[in-house]
């Protein structure tokens, strides 16, 4: 959705038709990437796409007055999914709305980055039926706007939209309140930045594997003002991994990323763990156990990892799972979904 708000936003200034689908829940495909969107444009083109181009069409045509959001089921073969660039056929639940029927304001928010929890009430044929909650650093609150057209509904949804936003990741789920009221529950969040604190062959890795996840990674190996505001400018959906062991550097990296409830790893055998601990609850940081107990250290899932490489994949592995409210475990070994 992030990346066709611009354009939908400026549509809709110009007083453009535009019918937004995004794919809410699917089987198959072989993994999507969540927030996948496309915007289909009154006179023709389109911004985005919707499993390689094969639902594309059918979302102009589906939402019709006076319903402003409805749910379509795609389901696409092995044949076609290849050939759409899919590693293979899959079903999946499609949500098209009207724009203009949305938010307004969900589409400056999310075109500036902001977390952003929307819930939609699909096939409600007269009045609002979608309420957005943004996550506004330019207030430090979360804005309410729009509305289910119901006030029960709307509390109910705002709690929702609370703890999928705590998350701190996209997704999607479609869900039943209170009065059998069915919505879907979106999240959106800005890209995930990595900050690895420290240097070397690990620190490159783990950049590397930032890239190959579309993630921002920042490398620094001493610990400064500037280091210090942009660790504190992170959030949910980002990651902080200490790989140095000096104290200068380690304890107060530990401590302020501690501060931004995104993940925080730390490198180091379970001796040094034990003296960043001691560290962190002395003069001058007295953290809590419950905060220290946030650190993940050693970092990284228990994958037999030696390599830089190797241990890159295991760190960004377990960042993942943490925020999955996953164990991290095999998939062979679970019953759960798995995809997400």
């Amino acid at each position: 959705m992030r990346e066709i708000a611009g354009d939908v936003r400026g549509a809709l200034a110009a007083r453009r038709g535009v019918q937004v689908g995004r794919v809410v829940a699917f089987k198959g495909f072989g993994g999507r990437r969540a927030g996948e969107a496309v915007a289909v444009f009154g006179d023709g083109p389109t911004t985005g796409s919707l499993l390689g181009g094969v639902a594309d069409t059918a979302i102009a045509e589906s939402v019709t007055a006076p319903t402003p959001s409805v749910l379509l089921e795609f389901g696409v073969g092995d044949t076609e999914a290849v050939a759409a660039g899919l590693a293979c056929g899959g079903v999946a639940t499609v949500l098209a709305s009207d724009a203009a029927a949305l938010p307004s304001q969900l589409w400056a928010a999310l075109e500036n980055g902001w977390p952003v929890a929307l819930v939609t009430r699909p096939d409600r044929e007269a009045g609002s039926n979608a309420l957005a909650l943004v996550d506004s650093p330019a207030n430090g609150t979360l804005e309410r706007h729009g509305s289910l057209g119901d006030a029960a509904a709307d509390e109910e949804a705002t709690q929702v939209g609370r703890q999928a936003l705590r998350l701190g990741r996209d997704s999607s789920q479609l869900i039943r309140l209170e009065g059998d009221i069915g919505v879907v529950v979106e999240t959106f969040f800005p890209t995930t930045t990595l900050v690895v604190i420290g240097e070397g062959q690990l620190a490159q890795a783990l950049a590397a594997q930032a890239g190959l996840l579309g993630w921002s990674a920042v490398v620094s190996n001493v610990w400064t003002d500037a280091t210090d505001k942009q660790v504190g400018s992170l959030g949910r959906p980002d990651a902080v991994v200490v790989l140095s062991h000096d104290p200068e550097v380690d304890t107060p990296a530990l401590s302020a990323a501690l501060a931004t409830g995104c993940y925080v790893g730390a490198l180091g055998s379970r001796h040094t763990q034990a003296a960043r601990r001691d560290r962190l609850r002395g003069v001058g940081y007295g953290l809590s156990e419950e905060a220290i107990d946030g650190i993940h250290g050693p970092v990284g899932l228990d994958l037999g990892a030696r390599t830089p490489e190797e241990t890159a994949v295991a760190v960004v592995g377990e960042i993942l799972a943490h925020r999955s409210g996953r164990s991290g475990t095999s998939l062979r070994a679970s019953s759960g979904p798995i995809n997400g």
